[in-house]
């Protein structure tokens, strides 16, 4: 018996080895893409959700601390007519109303959510892969970051066959950068006066002369 074992033994060397090729498996990799939860599962997960928050003041007989309540917010992104899928920070008291609207708990345009560097979602456009990243300046008073993500159409006229519209040169065209400033300018005036006047900004037009931080009057 150990004769028979040691001649399969020897015959199983003598076999010829399979040559290789020099050729490698092909493997397909797919990531596993966000697809969102469905609309039951987000409105049960956020709506009702409230968050509180302290404040504190100075207050005759000392220090006082205030509590405040109010419901918790979520990224969600808006559809827009010509730039895709915006992430909006919002209520989770309006989630059921904005789906019904259209938005979405996951970009459509990256099927992903922005999430930024710290691994929280953002609202941050330069986030979304699928789209090319905008010019953006940061508020030096409170970090908001201001994007230059409105539309502007340059090319060709206005009012195509309409022979009624003006083509006014004066508003033919402009650069991220006057855009983007012209919108920091209007949010320190708004919100950071003080600086914007410490900062020499020019003044507001007096239809948008904010009365009150946080709050623009509209001319009559």
């Amino acid at each position: 018996q150990i004769q028979r074992i040691a001649k399969s033994l020897k015959g199983s060397e003598a076999m010829p080895r399979p040559k290789r090729t020099g050729k490698t498996a092909a493997v397909d990799v797919e990531d596993n893409v966000p697809v969102g939860m469905s609309d039951e599962v987000l409105i049960a997960q956020h709506e009702g959700r409230m968050v509180k928050s302290e404040e504190k003041a100075q207050g005759e007989d000392g220090e006082v601390m205030t509590t405040h309540t109010r419901p918790g917010t979520v990224v969600m992104y808006k559809p827009t007519e010509s730039h895709g899928y915006m992430p909006r920070t919002v209520s989770v008291s309006a989630i059921r109303l904005l789906l019904r609207q259209g938005w979405r708990d996951v970009c459509p345009d990256c099927r992903k959510r922005h999430i930024d560097k710290n691994g929280v979602e953002s609202t941050d456009p330069n986030l979304c892969s699928a789209r090319d990243p905008v010019a953006v300046r940061v508020c030096r008073v409170c970090t908001k970051r201001i994007f230059d993500n409105r539309r502007f159409t340059f090319d060709g006229k206005m009012g195509g066959d309409d022979e009624n519209v003006i083509e006014d040169e004066a508003y033919e065209a402009s650069t991220p950068e006057e855009r983007t400033k012209a919108s920091l300018d209007l949010h320190y005036w708004t919100w950071h006066p003080r600086e914007a006047a410490m900062m020499k900004i020019a003044p507001l037009p007096a239809a948008l002369q904010p009365t009150a931080p946080g709050e623009v009057r509209v001319g009559k």
